[in-house]
């Protein structure tokens, strides 16, 4: 069956529509951060998990975790950090968390959780992931183990990826985009909202 041209470009309109629509209707913030940084840990309790609170169901959070840290070798695979070696153990289980805690709010609430008190990792991740009901054994397994280092070098290959690299910490993105780090990192659920359609009530 054919269709008059008019009805084909009404229709066809409306599907454009409909794709701006639903394109406009989600936000998603990457966040690339090390888990000593006093600016990302700032980050995480200030802006991170109060904007994502407004708005659960229509922001995608994507957690990267290696910030300055580097490769120092690859055989066995070794980093130096920022901050040191205990940085380098709180990286690889935030790495690991990120991986084996499916449920987004979930993985949000124990990284803001860890990352308030990064003097022992492991003891941090026990005592938070224990108060959220979440299995903390499999996430320190992991981390002690090849594969914890092997998804921190998969972390540090995305965030080579940013253009420009990382120039402070945190370094925020919003849908992909890098710009007003700024504004990002200092009022972030503002600037969600300017890309949300249409914007949440609770935007000001």
């Amino acid at each position: 069956m054919f269709l008059p041209r008019g009805v084909l470009s009404a229709f066809g309109l409306a599907i454009l529509f409909h794709t701006q629509v639903f394109a406009d209707n989600t936000a998603t913030v990457g966040v690339y951060y090390e888990t000593l940084s006093p600016g990302c840990r700032e980050f995480f309790i200030n802006q991170l998990l109060p904007a994502y609170r407004n708005a659960p169901d229509r922001i995608t959070v994507i957690l990267v975790p290696f910030g300055n840290t580097v490769v120092n070798s690859t055989n066995p695979l070794t980093f130096i950090c920022d901050h040191g070696q205990t940085e380098c153990e709180g990286l690889k289980i935030h790495s690991c968390a990120i991986v084996l805690v499916q449920d987004q709010t979930s993985q949000l609430k124990l990284a803001d959780c860890t990352i308030r008190n990064q003097t022992d990792p492991e003891a941090t991740l026990t005592e938070c992931a224990t108060k959220l009901g979440i299995e903390w054994n499999p996430i320190a397994d992991c981390a002690k183990a090849e594969r914890g280092s092997q998804l921190l070098k998969l972390n540090g290959d995305k965030t080579k990826e940013l253009d420009p690299g990382v120039e402070v910490l945190p370094t925020i993105t919003l849908n992909g985009r890098q710009q007003e780090q700024t504004q990002l990192r200092t009022n972030l659920w503002k600037e969600i909202c300017k890309v949300l359609q249409p914007k949440p009530s609770t935007c000001p």
